[in-house]
C-alpha cells in the first residue's frame, strides 16, 4: 500500500463544554477516498474467508446483528434467570481508546494460521506505517507516526478489531458474553449467591488479564456491576481489588437495564428526552412544510425516543405509555398547526399518517423477530425463538409462538411477549419475499392508520 494512502487527517470536533478543553473534542479521522476502494477489497476478502470467526458473542459491524439484538440477548439472559429464580450477576467493563491500541504483532500471531499469506500481509502492510496529522482552522500540526490502532474512520478497522477480540467468549467459558465492538457485558447465574459472587470474581480476573494482554487499557474503576434478582447478599463486591457498590441499573448500550427488569429508568429518560425534541420541533414547525416536519420527526423524534421499543416498551408501565402517546399526539398537533386542538387524535393520525407509540413498538419487535427468523441471526436469539415457534398455525387469536415462562418477570423474555402477538404470519418467513414486501405487509397488520 502505497505509503500516501497512509496519513490520516484529523479535524477535531467541539462537543460540549469550555472550547479550550482537548477533552471536549471529538477527533474525526479522514481517509483518503483511494484508501477506502482498497480498504473495501481487502475488506471483501477477509468475510470470504473469515465470515462469522467474531463468535456468536458479537453483535457490531455483522449482518442481521446491531445495538438492538445485542440488547435483546442481555434482556433474555436476565428474563431467563428471573423465571428460574436463580441468582446472577451482569457486569460491564470499560476500555480507555480501545481502537486505538490494537497491536499488528498480536494481531499476526492471532491469524497467521487462520487465513491465507496473502491477505494477512496486506492486512499488516495496511496497519503498519500509519500516519496522522491533525487541522485546525486551517493550520496542521507536525506529523505523527502511529505503531497502533485499527484506523479510525476506515471501513475495515472495525472489522480487525472484532476479530481482535474474538477469544473473549472462550477465555471465561463459565459465563455468557455479549459484546458490541468494544463494549462488552457479562453474564453470570449459579445456583447460590455465593457461588454467583465467586465466579464473577474469576471471570472478570481472567477478564481483565486476557485484555491486559493483548494490550487494551481497562478502567476498572468505570466497571458496573448489576445484581439479578432478590436475596443480594451485600451493597459491594471485591473485584481485582475495587471494592464496587451494585447499581441498581447500568446504562447498556444507551439504555438503563434494572436487575428485575424495571423500565422506569428508560422510560423517565425517553420522555425527557421527547420533551425537548417536542419543543425543538416546535420551533421548527415554521421553517418547514408539514411533510419536510414529519420526515424530520421520524428520522429525530421517533428514532430516538423509540430506541430499541422492541426490549423495553411493551413491559413499561401504563402510565409511562400514557405520557408517549401525550408526546406523540403533540408533535402530530404541531405537525397540522392545530395549537388550538380543534382535530381528534383519530384526524390527526390519518393526515399525518403515523403510527402510535404501541403500534410502532410491535411492528419494531415483530420486524425483529422476521429478520431473525429467515436469516437465523443472532444465533442465540434464533435457537430461542425457533425452539417456541409452533410449526402450525394456532387457532384464531393466539400468536404463533407459546409461553414457556411461570413468573411475571419472565414474560419479558422475547419469545414470551409474542405469545400473544396474533399479528406475526407464516407469510412473512417466506424466503421468496424481500425486505420490502415484508415491511409493506407489516404495517398493514400494525398500524391502524393504513386500516381507515
Amino acid at each position: 500500500m502505497d505509503e500516501s494512502l497512509k496519513v490520516a487527517r484529523v479535524i477535531p470536533l467541539h462537543e460540549k463544554g469550555d472550547k479550550t478543553l482537548v477533552n471536549n473534542y471529538r477527533p474525526v479521522s479522514n481517509l483518503s477516498v483511494f484508501s477506502k476502494v482498497y480498504e473495501k477489497c481487502l475488506l471483501n476478502k477477509l468475510e470470504a474467508e473469515l465470515g462469522g470467526f467474531e463468535g456468536e458473542h458479537q453483535h457490531a459491524y455483522r449482518k442481521g446483528h446491531s445495538t438492538e439484538t445485542a440488547l435483546l440477548t442481555i434482556q433474555a439472559m436476565i428474563a431467563e434467570a428471573l423465571d428460574g429464580k436463580k441468582p446472577a450477576i451482569l457486569y460491564s467493563v470499560d476500555l480507555s481508546a480501545a481502537f486505538d491500541l490494537l497491536k499488528p504483532d498480536i494481531f499476526e500471531k492471532m491469524f497467521k494460521d487462520k487465513m491465507s499469506q496473502g491477505l494477512l500481509f496486506a492486512i499488516l502492510d495496511f496497519l503498519s506505517n500509519r500516519k496522522f496529522v491533525v487541522e485546525v482552522e486551517n493550520q496542521r500540526s507536525k506529523v505523527v507516526s502511529l505503531d497502533r490502532g485499527c484506523v479510525q474512520g476506515s471501513i475495515l478497522g472495525p472489522k480487525l478489531f472484532t476479530l481482535y477480540m474474538y477469544q473473549l467468549a472462550s477465555i471465561i467459558p463459565d459465563a455468557k458474553v455479549v459484546t458490541y465492538a468494544d463494549d462488552s457485558y457479562v453474564f453470570i447465574t449459579g445456583n447460590s449467591a455465593q457461588e454467583v459472587i465467586t465466579n464473577a470474581k474469576s471471570c472478570f480476573l481472567k477478564h481483565v488479564d486476557y485484555l491486559t494482554k493483548i494490550g487494551m487499557v481497562v478502567n476498572q474503576q468505570k466497571t458496573e456491576v448489576l445484581w439479578i434478582g432478590k436475596d443480594r447478599p451485600s451493597d459491594t463486591i471485591d473485584l481485582n481489588g475495587n471494592v464496587l457498590n451494585f447499581a441498581d441499573e447500568i446504562k447498556a448500550l444507551g439504555i438503563y437495564i434494572n436487575g428485575n427488569l424495571c423500565w422506569d429508568k428508560q422510560a423517565e429518560f425517553a420522555i425527557n428526552k421527547g420533551k425537548k425534541l417536542v419543543s425543538s420541533f416546535k420551533f421548527l414547525r415554521k421553517y418547514l412544510t408539514k411533510d419536510q416536519f414529519l420526515k424530520a420527526a421520524s428520522a429525530h423524534f421517533y428514532g430516538a425516543v423509540f430506541y430499541a421499543s422492541s426490549v423495553w416498551f411493551e413491559r413499561c408501565k401504563g402510565r409511562f405509555k400514557t405520557r408517549f402517546k401525550s408526546l406523540h399526539f403533540r408533535l402530530l398537533r404541531t405537525a397540522c398547526k392545530d395549537y388550538g386542538l380543534n382535530r381528534s387524535k383519530a384526524e390527526l393520525t390519518k393526515i399525518c399518517k403515523r403510527a402510535t407509540p404501541e403500534e410502532w413498538a410491535k411492528f419494531a419487535t415483530a420486524s425483529k423477530v422476521t429478520k431473525i427468523m429467515r436469516d437465523e441471526q443472532p444465533k442465540p436469539l434464533f435457537t430461542l425463538l425457533q425452539r417456541t415457534l409452533f410449526v402450525e398455525q394456532r387457532r384464531c387469536g393466539f400468536g404463533k409462538f407459546f409461553d414457556g415462562s411461570k413468573t411475571t418477570k419472565g414474560h419479558q423474555a422475547l419469545q414470551n411477549r409474542l405469545a400473544c402477538m396474533k399479528e406475526i404470519i407464516e407469510p412473512w418467513l417466506d424466503q421468496e419475499l424481500n425486505d420490502d414486501e415484508i415491511r409493506i405487509l407489516m404495517k398493514k397488520s400494525f398500524f391502524n392508520y393504513l386500516k381507515i
